[in-house]
């Protein structure tokens, strides 16, 4: 057997004492990555997409206002609108010209709704842009509300002071700028915040109760875990620790390829007014005026280039921008060269002209 892949020895069977504490050394990583101070307090969940439902279903009641973003991904979105079909209210805050929540929009409905809960994502998936989640947290903690935040774009990539910002609930994905597996994610609960678990079943322990144990994190994690995805998860966050990513050079080149794109007869560059790239990510959205992006995406993964195309299972947003059939993103790997940089530009060209 390769060690650590058997079960932990707190009931689910086997001599898994060490993997225990693996997954512990695993949830403390998490933990101080994130700037939280309760390790046992991280839950490991299947993915980002469980860890937001688990929270927002586990928590949230029938009657209760929750106030959310125009920049939302579907993983907060369709739990959001079955909790509206539940009789939840669901307020949502715009976002300007460049890509940023409207803050004083935001503070006017905390202001004039007896809001319960803030549902944010730190960053755009569609627009890259970094959103001032710590403002927002103060500003919803100033009128009673507890915030809950998707991290799905920025886990990983940037600082994160979930205790600092008094954030009550935070999901994670493994995958993206953690690197880890697919399949494996985090929910990170500050004190106080106890959500009925979605799924019921064994832990291990407390096998005479009916009832799933009152405790975190086993209360959350119910059934057969995936093992090994956590641990990869553990070498994942071993690694960024010795290799923190380096933005500099990839906002660089990405604020160039921005500009130029903008200067590229008839495209249509997203956000419309361009924010500092320290409130960006290295990645840029973009039409060909009169082109459908399916056709130019097609064409650009032909020649070679890597993206993603349509609505990026975030409506709202590319609603927002006028582009109601989505976009094109380009977000290259971070350590992506100016070579390589040069060579998107001449594809691009190349697109261009021969598609229009």
């Amino acid at each position: 057997m390769i060690s650590g892949l058997n079960v932990p020895s707190t009931g689910r069977g086997g001599d898994g004492h060490d993997t225990e504490m693996q997954l512990d050394r695993v949830r403390s990583n998490a933990a101080e990555l994130f700037g939280f101070g309760h390790p046992q307090r991280v839950i490991f969940t299947p993915g980002l997409t469980y860890a937001i439902n688990q929270v927002l279903h586990g928590c949230i009641k029938t009657g209760d206002t929750v106030l959310t973003s125009r920049l939302e991904h579907n993983a907060v979105v369709r739990p959001l609108e079955t909790l509206r079909q539940q009789g939840v209210n669901i307020l949502e805050a715009d976002f300007d010209q460049t890509g940023m929540l409207r803050l004083d929009q935001f503070e006017r409905l905390l202001k004039e709704n007896p809001v319960d809960w803030v549902v944010l994502t730190m960053a755009s998936n569609v627009l890259g842009t970094i959103q001032p989640l710590a403002a927002a947290s103060q500003l919803a903690q100033q009128h009673g509300a507890k915030v809950i935040c998707d991290l799905a774009q920025t886990a990983g990539l940037v600082p994160i002071e979930l205790d600092a910002w008094g954030i009550s609930a935070a999901a994670v994905p493994g995958h993206k700028g953690l690197h880890g597996p697919r399949g494996i994610g985090l929910l990170l609960l500050a004190p106080g915040i106890e959500p009925q678990p979605l799924v019921q079943g064994g832990t291990g322990s407390s096998g005479h109760d009916r009832e799933m144990p009152p405790d975190l994190p086993i209360r959350l994690e119910a059934g057969t875990q995936n093992y090994p995805g956590m641990l990869g998860l553990g070498a994942a966050l071993r690694h960024l620790r010795k290799n923190p990513p380096l933005l500099g050079n990839g906002r660089k080149l990405m604020s160039e390829l921005d500009a130029w794109l903008r200067a590229l007869p008839a495209t249509e560059v997203y956000p419309k007014q361009c924010p500092g790239w320290e409130h960006r990510l290295p990645l840029v959205a973009f039409n060909f005026e009169g082109v459908p992006n399916d056709i130019v995406c097609s064409y650009l993964q032909s020649r070679g280039l890597n993206l993603r195309g349509g609505l990026l299972c975030a409506g709202p947003s590319c609603a927002d921008i006028g582009a109601d059939q989505g976009v094109v993103r380009l977000s290259p790997p971070l350590d992506a060269s100016a070579d390589e940089y040069l060579q998107v530009r001449q594809i691009l060209t190349e697109a261009s002209d021969v598609l229009r």
